[in-house]
């Protein structure tokens, strides 16, 4: 039933942004809400600051006359580690309601909230058996876009040290070694018409590069936001079904944004909005390895 009730709100949705007026006038300070000019701005600010985000242009059925044919929407690949799951054994949220239905969980890290952060992913905190981590798969190049915060090993390699690679028939033998299978996600930002604000998506893949499913994609969003505020559908300018954030209340956060900087005597710059937008929906999913150059506080 809840699935019908959101196809039909997206039809409509649809329909309306079809032949709605595009917003001209800028209500970025008052309702939250960019103008498509205003996007490519933040857009061309968030590429300018953090390398791994590029423009890309849409489908030829799909391209929209009020973007630039080459900045219809905004693209990285990044990884993702673990899953909801394993994250929330290391990690408790305190849920809020936020301007209706929204769930704002706010995340804590309970093995690290009185130590030092650790160097490196700690798949194993609290125990004492000591393991060996691999990570599968990830079979891109450019494995500097995927370094996350103080990603140097814990334990770095000394002279002489010698790796074994295990497969998986060696990982069946071998009870001491963890596989962590590499995920790897296209994350995308498109101007959503009829709300006026980014709206984010997520395309997921295994180790292997194959898509993943519906249901494993939402392994990796926090359970508070399945088929809640994150749904699947297919992505705006690709057509490819994609986790989708929904946009209905981003408006009213990015406003509550622009007040808390007020309130803390700065002021919000229309520029920097994609990036703080960004930065509030890592809580969705916080096992997605997108990363910021540059560091946001109030």
């Amino acid at each position: 039933m809840n699935n019908l009730l959101h196809v039909i709100k997206k039809t409509s949705e649809d329909v309306i942004s079809s032949i709605k007026p595009t917003l001209k006038k800028s209500k970025f300070y008052e309702e939250g809400k960019l103008t498509p000019e205003e996007f490519v701005e933040a857009g061309d600010f968030l590429t300018s600051k953090c390398p791994t985000w590029k423009w890309c242009a849409a489908k030829e059925d799909r391209y929209n006359k009020a973007l630039p044919k080459d900045k219809q929407y905004l693209k990285t690949t990044v990884p993702s580690y673990k899953r909801a799951s394993d994250y929330l054994k290391n990690n408790a949220t305190t849920e809020k309601v936020v301007d209706g239905d929204w769930v704002d969980a706010d995340l804590e890290n309970k093995a690290n909230k009185d130590v030092k952060k650790p160097a490196a992913i700690d798949l194993d905190a609290g125990e004492d058996k000591k393991k060996d981590i691999i990570v599968a798969g990830g079979d891109d190049d450019d494995d500097d876009d995927f370094k996350i915060e103080g990603e140097e090993s814990a334990q770095p390699k000394k002279e002489g040290d010698d790796f074994e690679i295990v497969d998986e028939e060696e990982k069946e033998k071998s009870p001491e070694v963890d596989v962590v299978k590499t995920r790897t996600y296209d994350v995308t930002v498109t101007y959503d018409f009829y709300y006026c604000v980014p709206r984010m998506w997520l395309m997921g893949y295994n180790e292997k590069g194959l898509p993943l499913s519906d249901d494993e994609m939402k392994e990796d969003v926090m359970p508070e936001y399945r088929n809640k505020t994150c749904t699947i559908e297919p992505q705006t300018c690709t057509g490819i079904k994609n986790i989708s954030v929904h946009p209905c209340r981003h408006s009213l956060l990015l406003k509550k944004m622009i007040q808390d900087f007020q309130n803390s005597g700065k002021k919000l710059e229309v520029h920097m909005s994609i990036l703080l937008f960004l930065k509030f929906l890592q809580s969705v999913v916080p096992t997605v390895q997108y990363d910021f150059t540059m560091d946001i506080s109030f």
